[in-house]
C-alpha cells in the first residue's frame, strides 16, 4: 500500500508539471529577458541541455564562479536526488543517487570524467579543488551504455576551461575562518600562435581546520599544493590533440571522528557531545598525478576520438584506533591506564591506486536524420590496500613509532575491464526521436594477500569452490542495453520515455568477494522552455528494481569492515527542476527529488535520503558604469536517512543555507561568503566498534573573504 500510494503522488507530480509545461508560453514583457543556453557533452557530442532526454543537471561557468564552486561537495549539494559524505579520510567519500549508493574498497555509483577522462577509482573523485572549470553535469539515471559499467546511477562530466589563442591571466585568493587560506592562479596563451597554446594552474591551501579537540587541538587541518599544465595542439585544421598533466600533494588531518557512548547520541551536539578527546592526532598524506592525452580527428562523416589517461594515487593514514584521550578503551583493550604499557591503540592504513584507461570512438556527425556512435574502451588497475592496527608505546606517527602490531594485511588487487559500445539515434520524424544503445562489459579482477609490507609470502584464502589459493579470481560480464523514443510536442516542450539496465561489477574487500549488482530503470520525462526562455522547467519519473545491492558495514574485529549483497530493492523517485529570469536582475533555480528505497524485507535501503530539495536566488544589480553588485542565496533540504542496513541509525531531515555577496567589475571581484550558515550538524558515519558509538559529521559554520584579478 506505502509503495501505490507513494506512487500516485509522483504520477500526479509528475503529470502537473507536464500539464504546465504543455500550456502555451506564458507572454513576457519586452524587455528580451531569456535563460542563457547550456550546450552539454553529456552523450559525448555537443547538444542544448534542453535536446537531451535524460535527467541531466548543468553548472556552467557563470554559476560556478557565482556559488563558490570550488569542490565536488559543492555542486551535489545543489543537486536533486543525489548526497555525498566524507567520512575518516577524504578518499572514502560515500555517494548515493537515486537509491544506490557506494560500497566502500569498491566502484563508484557513478563514473567521474574529467576531459573525457574516465576516473578509476571512487579516490580519484574527491581530489579536493575544482578550479577553472568551464562546466559541470550531472546525469542521474543509469549511462553504461555510454559511460561503462561504474555509471549504474549516472555520471558526473567536468569540462575544464581549455587553452586560448588570446594571452589570459587571473588570481584569486580567500581567507576564512579557521585561518583557511586559499590561493589560485591560471595563465593560458599561445605558445606558437593558432597552432600551440598552453593553459597552467597552481591551487594552495592551507587551513587550521573547524573541529578541535577537547584540548583546542586542530584536528582536520589540511595544507594543499595542486599543479596543472595543459598543451592544445592544432596539428591541422581537422586534428587537435589535447595533452593534460597534474600533481596534487595533501597533508590534512584525518580520523577525527568522535566517540560516544549511546547510539541515542547519534545526533546531539551541545556542550558535553560534539567535541571529539583525543591523544593521538591522525594525518592523512595524499599525492595525486594526472596524465592524459586527447586526439580530435575531423573526418568527412564525422569524428575520431581517441582518449588515454593515467592516474597515480599514494595514500596514507595514520591515526588512533581508540578515538578517545587516554585512559580509554580501544578496540583492543584498555590503553594509557596506570598499569597499561600502551599509550594509545593506533590503525595505519594504505590505500594506492594506479589506473591506466584508453576510449577510442567514432562519431557521426550531427546534421543528419540517423546519428550513431560506436567505441571500445579499456582499464587496467592495480590496487594496494595496507590494514594495520595495534597499540602503540611511544612515537607520534609511522616513521617514529614504538609498538607492536596485532594486524598488518596487506591486499594487492587487479582489475582488467574493456568493454564494446555503440548508440544509434535515429528521427522517425521530424519531432520523433529513437535512441538505441548499447554495451557489452567484461571485468577480470583477483586479489591476493600478504603476510606483511614487503609482499613476499601470501596468506592463502579460500576460494568460492572451497579450495585453498594464492590468489582470488572473478570474472563478471554484462551487456546494458537502453531503448528510448522523446517527441517533441512543440519547439519548446519534449518528452521522453526510456529503458535501461544498470550494472556495476563486483570486488574483493579484504579478501570478501561482493557480487556485482544490475538494475532495470524505466524512466519517463519531459523539458521545456516556457515565458519565451525566461523559464526552463524539466522533470522525470522513475522506477528502478535493484537486484545485489553492494553495501559495506564495520565490524568489531578485524578485519573490521566487510561488504555484502542485499538480494532485492524496489526504487521509486521523482525530480524536477526548474530555473526562472525573473527580472533581468533576478534569477531563481530550484528543484526537489524524492525516492522510496524499499528493501524486500520491509527496511528502507541505507544512505538514501527520502527526499532532497533545493532552492538557489542569484541577484545581479549595476552600481555605476564599472561595477556590478551581486548576491546569491543557496539551500538545501535534505530528508531523513539511515545510516545501516537495519534502520537503527536515523539521521533526521536538516537544512543547510550558503551565502555570498560580491562587488564585480570586468577585473576585480571583491566579496563575502559564508558555508553552512546555520551551523547546521550532519552525522556522516555512525558505527558501533564495541568500545562506544563512533561519529563523523560535517564541517561547521565558516565563512571569509575573497578576492580575484583577471588580466
Amino acid at each position: 500500500m506505502k509503495n501505490r500510494n507513494l506512487t500516485r503522488v509522483l504520477l500526479s507530480s509528475l503529470a502537473a508539471g507536464a500539464s504546465l509545461a504543455v500550456l502555451p508560453p506564458v507572454q513576457a514583457d519586452d524587455t528580451g529577458i531569456v535563460l542563457e543556453e547550456i550546450v552539454v557533452t553529456s552523450r559525448k557530442r555537443a547538444e542544448s541541455l534542453q535536446d537531451v532526454p535524460d535527467s541531466v543537471t548543468a553548472f556552467g561557468a557563470s554559476t560556478i564562479e557565482r556559488a563558490g564552486i570550488d569542490d565536488v561537495q559543492d555542486f551535489i549539494d545543489m543537486t536533486p536526488n543525489i548526497m555525498m559524505r566524507e567520512t575518516f579520510r577524504a578518499g572514502v567519500t560515500f555517494i548515493s543517487i537515486r537509491g544506490i549508493s557506494t560500497g566502500q574498497q569498491g566502484w563508484p555509483p557513478i563514473t567521474y570524467v574529467v576531459d573525457g577522462v574516465q576516473s578509476g577509482s571512487l579516490d580519484a573523485i574527491n581530489q579536493g579543488s575544482l578550479v577553472d572549470i568551464e562546466r559541470i553535469e550531472v546525469l542521474k539515471g543509469p549511462q553504461g551504455a555510454l559511460y561503462g559499467a561504474g555509471a549504474i546511477a549516472g555520471a558526473i562530466n567536468v569540462v575544464t576551461k581549455k587553452p586560448t589563442n588570446e594571452r589570459e591571466y587571473a588570481v584569486k585568493a580567500s581567507y576564512a575562518k579557521g585561518n583557511d587560506l586559499k590561493l589560485s592562479g591560471m595563465a593560458s596563451g599561445p605558445i606558437v600562435e593558432d597552432k600551440v597554446l598552453y593553459r597552467l594552474n597552481a591551487y594552495y591551501n592551507k587551513s587550521d581546520g573547524l573541529i578541535d579537540s577537547t584540548d583546542g587541538v586542530d584536528l582536520d587541518f589540511e595544507e594543499q599544493v595542486t599543479l596543472r599544465g595543459r598543451l592544445l595542439f592544432n596539428l591541422s585544421d581537422d586534428i587537435e590533440l589535447d595533452v593534460k598533466g597534474e600533481y596534487t600533494d595533501v597533508e590534512a588531518g584525518a580520523a577525527y571522528q568522535e566517540k560516544l557512548p549511546s547510539a541515542d547520541l547519534i545526533e546531539t551536539f551541545d556542550d558535553n557531545w560534539g567535541t571529539p578527546e583525543r591523544g593521538l592526532i591522525g594525518y592523512e598524506n595524499r599525492q595525486l598525478i594526472n596524465f592524459s592525452a586527447k586526439l580530435d580527428w575531423q573526418l568527412d562523416f564525422g569524428t575520431l576520438t581517441a582518449v588515454g589517461g593515467y592516474s597515480d594515487i599514494e595514500q596514507d593514514l595514520f591515526a588512533t584506533a581508540s578515538w578517545g584521550k587516554p585512559p580509554t578503551a580501544s578496540i583492543f583493550g584498555p590503553v594509557g591506564g596506570p598499569d597499561d604499557a600502551f599509550e594509545d591503540a593506533f590503525q595505519d592504513l594504505a590505500d594506492n591506486f594506479e589506473t591506466t584507461t584508453f576510449d577510442i570512438r567514432l562519431t557521426s556527425n550531427s546534421d543528419q536524420d540517423l546519428r550513431w556512435m560506436f567505441g571500445a574502451s579499456y582499464l587496467d588497475r592495480t590496487v594496494l590496500n595496507v590494514l594495520g592496527v595495534g597499540m602503540m608505546t611511544g612515537g607520534t606517527n609511522r616513521e617514529n613509532l614504538e609498538g607492536v602490531y596485532f594486524l598488518n594485511r596487506p591486499d594487492v588487487r587487479k582489475a582488467e575491464m574493456w568493454g564494446l559500445y555503440g548508440q544509434l539515434n535515429y528521427d522517425i520524424t521530424e519531432d520523433l526521436e529513437l535512441t538505441v544503445a548499447g554495451r557489452y562489459d567484461e571485468n577480470n579482477y583477483n586479489s591476493t594477500t600478504y603476510t606483511d609490507r614487503t609482499l613476499t609470502e601470501v596468506v592463502q584464502l579460500v576460494n568460492p569452490e572451497g579450495d585453498l589459493v594464492d590468489t582470488l579470481k572473478a570474472t563478471d560480464n554484462k551487456f546494458q542495453p537502453k531503448v528510448q523514443l522523446s517527441y517533441n510536442f512543440s519547439d519548446d516542450v519534449m518528452g521522453y520515455a526510456t529503458y535501461a539496465t544498470g550494472f556495476r561489477t563486483g570486488f574483493f574487500a579484504t579478501g570478501n568477494l561482493t557480487l556485482p549488482e544490475t538494475t532495470k530503470n524505466y524512466e519517463v520525462g519531459f523539458k521545456s522552455t516556457l515565458a519565451d526562455g525566461r523559464v526552463r522547467l524539466n522533470g522525470a519519473l522513475f522506477h528502478i528494481d535493484y537486484s545485489d545491492q553492494q553495501f559495506t558495514f564495520i565490524l568489531a574485529e578485524p578485519p573490521f569492515r566487510d561488504t555484502t549483497n542485499i538480494p532485492s530493492t524496489n526504487i521509486d523517485g521523482m525530480e524536477v527542476e526548474i530555473t526562472a529570469a525573473l527580472t533581468e536582475s533576478l534569477e531563481l533555480s530550484g528543484g526537489i527529488g524524492v525516492v522510496d528505497a524499499d528493501v524486500a524485507d520491509g527496511t528502507t535501503a541505507p544512505t538514501v535520503p527520502n527526499y532532497t530539495a533545493n532552492l538557489s536566488a542569484s541577484y545581479t544589480q549595476p552600481i555605476n558604469d564599472e561595477y556590478d553588485f551581486l548576491a546569491r542565496v543557496d539551500y538545501r533540504k535534505q530528508g531523513r536517512f539511515y545510516m545501516d542496513a537495519a534502520n537503527a541509525y536515523k539521521v533526521t531531515a536538516k537544512d543547510y543555507v550558503d551565502a555570498r555577496i560580491s562587488l564585480r567589475s570586468e577585473q576585480w571581484l571583491f566579496g563575502l561568503f559564508v558555508d553552512n550558515l546555520t551551523n547546521e550538524r550532519q552525522p556522516n558515519s555512525f558505527t558501533d566498534f564495541g568500545i562506544g558509538f563512533v561519529r563523523a559529521v560535517n564541517k561547521p559554520r565558516s565563512y571569509g573573504i575573497e578576492a580575484s584579478y583577471k588580466f
